[in-house]
């Protein structure tokens, strides 16, 4: 049995990163009791998977996590039984049963919704607009180039798909996030600083949130954050 479940990370659970994250959750399905199921041989794995890592730092309010069970479990139980056993940071938001044969989360995963909170000593709706509506961005970013890591540029405004500001220091927007197409909102916003020339922000440690997970269905985005996806 295939289960999906949608969650929050946040608070000092933030600073936990990705492989120490998977060991919390791991752990607290062993003391919540939840059956999974292993992979076989010498050294077996849990069949648990998440739809994108979350970067160290960041929160996330529609995260998502898939498992496999060996017996059969009710969606209310593993919610039930697992938030007991969480530690403070993470709530488990909804629980669902997947047909076997749908494809993994990660999969399907190709756009994320971020809310990023910008200093407040100013205000940046001007500035985020003028930097957001230019036909072109380049952002320096790690890449391969003949199968070595190197520091290349890339054009990222096709990956940002929405945009618009909350309040004169939040900006909410949706953007490429997948193996193929991935933009870091914080790469975006440093590049924001030197463009407005505010270099002392670099040494500012935006707060930034994954609010959603998204992925396309004939052409339209669909958030997968969403226990009604």
């Amino acid at each position: 049995m295939n289960k999906q479940v949608i969650y929050e990370k946040a608070g000092r659970l933030r600073f936990v990163g990705h492989l120490d994250f998977m060991r919390t959750i791991h752990r607290a399905m062993r003391r919540a009791d939840i059956p999974l199921s292993y992979s076989q041989g010498f050294n077996p794995h849990p069949h648990m998977s998440f739809a994108s890592p979350l970067a160290l730092g960041w929160s996330g309010e529609g995260e998502i996590m898939e498992f496999r069970t060996e017996t059969d479990i009710t969606d209310q139980e593993v919610m039930d039984r697992l938030s007991k056993e969480l530690p403070e940071g993470i709530r488990i938001l909804s629980c669902r049963t997947i047909p076997d044969k749908e494809p993994p989360i990660m999969a399907k995963i190709q756009a994320a919704g971020y809310r990023i909170s910008l200093p407040e000593d100013r205000d940046w709706s001007d500035a985020v607009a003028k930097f957001l509506d230019r036909p072109s961005i380049m952002l320096k970013k790690m890449g391969k180039v003949h199968g070595k890591k190197k520091e290349i540029e890339v054009e990222v405004r096709p990956w940002i798909y929405e945009w618009k500001m909350e309040d004169p220091h939040t900006l909410s927007m949706v953007c490429a996030c997948g193996s193929e197409q991935n933009l870091k909102p914080d790469l975006l916003i440093n590049e924001l600083y030197q463009q407005t020339g505010e270099l002392e922000q670099l040494k500012y440690a935006e707060s930034i949130c994954r609010v959603a997970l998204y992925g396309r269905v004939d052409g339209k985005l669909i958030n997968y954050s969403s226990p009604e996806a």
